[in-house]
């Protein structure tokens, strides 16, 4: 049963904190962070370390403001997940506008939670910024 409600708590991390809903301050985001996430959440992208990564709830909580602000209309889908009692790991797509340049956002990734007490602790993001850089490019 824990794998199933891991798998619902990362699900709800995606529709309710990662997708735009238009409004600017993410005040449902913002209430699902401090539902879902430990205080000491920690983020890495790839192959960064721990001296590299981002650190805590509050921290993470301006990463999506940031990213929204960058990703207008963000739509989030998760292609599969699964999960154990400590991880859940997502092949996730998400469809986006670039705002600086216009362009349709269209890409694929993996994300891997670490569950702590009932709450996200870690998120391992492992993305092609190289294919997202090309699509963010001016044309």
């Amino acid at each position: 049963m824990e794998g199933e409600q891991n798998i619902a708590m990362a699900l709800s991390y995606y529709e309710e904190c990662a997708n735009d809903y238009g409004d600017p301050e993410k005040a449902r985001a913002i209430d699902a962070v401090n539902r879902l996430l430990s205080d000491d959440f920690v983020m890495y992208y790839n192959s960064e370390t721990d001296e590299q990564a981002s650190r805590g709830r509050e921290t993470h909580k301006k990463f999506l403001l940031r990213h929204t602000q960058s990703f207008p209309g963000e739509r989030w889908t998760i292609d599969f997940a699964v999960a154990d009692h400590e991880t859940v790991a997502c092949q996730w797509h998400i469809r986006a506008t670039d705002a600086k340049t216009g362009n349709p956002i269209d890409l694929r990734a993996a994300d891997f939670f670490g569950v702590r007490d009932g709450r996200l602790a870690v998120l391992r993001r492992f993305l092609d910024f190289r294919d997202l850089d090309k699509q963010r490019a001016p044309r």
